[in-house]
């Protein structure tokens, strides 16, 4: 399962607004203890599933293309 912990909106190199997803998978374990949450890798991509790269706080790329992505506040 995918647990979303952020959404970013930011602009593209032509002015177009997309947004970024920050997710990670978690996976649920239940026991005699109860449930246990594992926690996974996280994964930045657009909503429409194009995977993105963390440059640093407010910026990211477009793996696909190279476009870099600015946050807007």
């Amino acid at each position: 399962m995918m647990e979303e912990l952020a959404r970013y909106r930011c602009v593209g190199d032509d002015g177009t607004e997309l947004v970024v997803l920050d997710r990670r998978h978690v996976h649920v374990t239940r026991g005699d203890q109860g449930a246990r949450r594992q926690l996974g890798a996280r994964r930045l991509s657009l909503i429409s599933g194009a995977a993105v790269r963390y440059i640093d706080a407010t910026t990211f790329e477009l793996v696909e293309t190279g476009e870099i992505l600015r946050r807007i506040n």
